[in-house]
């Protein structure tokens, strides 16, 4: 997918967000919750989140900790914080970030697998 298109996802996602928070309380909107951040997330290479299986197999005591849990947590977080009012500058700065940080886990698992190839 194109930068473009990714940015409207992420304006969609925003949009969807803000109007489930207008009606809430109000109605039951759980059949209409939509999750295009994690489309995005998925587009830009950031892997499938394994909370609960990590969690099922190590307890809460100890799951995050384990080397191959995948959350996706700091991602939904940063999009409340960064995206504020819905404007393009966010959305871009947003995925510039989410980008970069995609970037830098894949190479920091390439010296890890490289590292581990090393000392086999």
């Amino acid at each position: 997918m194109d930068e473009k298109t990714l940015i409207k996802l992420l304006k969609l996602h925003f949009e969807h967000a803000r109007k489930l928070r207008e009606f809430a309380g109000k109605i039951n909107l759980n059949y209409f919750e939509l999750d295009l951040l994690a489309v995005v997330l998925d587009a830009v290479g950031i892997p499938a989140d394994n909370t609960l299986e990590q969690i099922g197999k190590y307890g809460y005591g100890n799951w995050l900790e384990q080397p191959n849990t995948v959350s996706r947590a700091w991602y939904y977080d940063e999009f409340q914080a960064q995206v504020k009012h819905g404007t393009d500058e966010e959305f871009q700065a947003y995925l510039e970030g989410v980008i970069l940080t995609s970037t830098f886990q894949h190479l920091l698992n390439g010296k890890r697998i490289e590292a581990a190839l090393i000392n086999a």
